[in-house]
């Protein structure tokens, strides 16, 4: 049944506002990766509270992840996806268990997301621009990060899922995970899209129980669906007309800018 409760009152802005949060995500997991789609929560909690935020954005967020992972269906590397979604599940759970205790106070969550990704994007860029580095040093550091993909995916992944399932900034600790991995692009976008579709499903069960999805919440996701195929359309041909180095450095801005706005939100703004 349709409710539109959520419309009342200023429908249009409403609306657009909603377009606008979808339409970043889209780009975000097809272009991306999806760390900028972190900015759809904060963009939807100008209309709505955080926890109707959730349910509105959830359907949404598992609709681009399908055609994410249809577009990018041949790609993904299976053995990180695993070490992934295994740990990114096992953040929900604890996520879950504290919203449901009435326990969880996510603030310094936040904070600690914010100088996450300010430190490994900043970092990223003393090593492009300022640091100088050999060729075989850096060689040698990838190397090292990839023989602990299981150790690291234990604290960042779960850290992840945890975000995801209580603000849906989850992209931000995965890609502090994959990023020094230094996937092909391609990769890294189809390896967080597997990723990412499944802890969106995971998050199902548990959104029914504490009543995050309503008749309301699901009405507005229909009506915002037509960002969906604009944003992922925007994202892939974004991916596709760049090169790796230029990715990097796009994925590591946007890090870089999460960061800065998220502690904005600490300091100034809406938990």
């Amino acid at each position: 049944m349709l409710d539109f409760s959520l419309l009342e009152g200023a429908p249009l802005i409403t609306l657009l506002i909603g377009f606008v949060a979808v339409a970043a995500v889209s780009i975000s997991k097809a272009g991306f990766g999806g760390a900028l789609g972190s900015l759809s929560t904060p963009i939807m909690l100008l209309i709505v509270s955080p926890t109707v935020a959730l349910g509105i954005l959830l359907p949404l967020f598992i609709i681009i992840d399908l055609w994410v992972v249809w577009f990018w269906r041949h790609l993904g590397v299976r053995r990180i996806i695993i070490f992934m979604t295994v740990t990114g599940l096992l953040g929900q759970i604890i996520g879950w268990a504290l919203l449901r205790m009435g326990t969880l106070n996510d603030a310094f969550l936040l904070l600690f997301i914010a100088l996450l990704a300010l430190y490994t994007g900043l970092k990223y860029f003393w090593s492009r621009f300022v640091a100088t580095k050999s060729t075989t040093a850096i060689r040698a550091v990838v190397k090292s990060y990839r023989k602990r993909i299981a150790r690291r995916a234990l604290l960042w992944c779960t850290l992840s899922g945890f975000s995801s399932f209580v603000s849906l900034t989850g992209g931000i600790p995965a890609q502090v995970y994959l990023l020094p991995l230094q996937l092909p692009r391609q990769l890294f976008v189809a390896t967080m899209a597997w990723y990412l579709l499944f802890l969106n499903l995971a998050k199902i069960p548990f959104f029914n129980d504490l009543s995050f999805i309503n008749a309301s919440t699901l009405t507005l996701s229909a009506l915002l669906m037509p960002a969906v195929p604009v944003g992922i359309i925007v994202g892939r041909w974004l991916n596709k007309s760049m090169n790796d180095s230029v990715f990097y450095l796009v994925t590591h801005t946007m890090l870089v800018l999460l960061g800065l706005q998220l502690l904005w939100r600490y300091f100034f703004g809406v938990i």
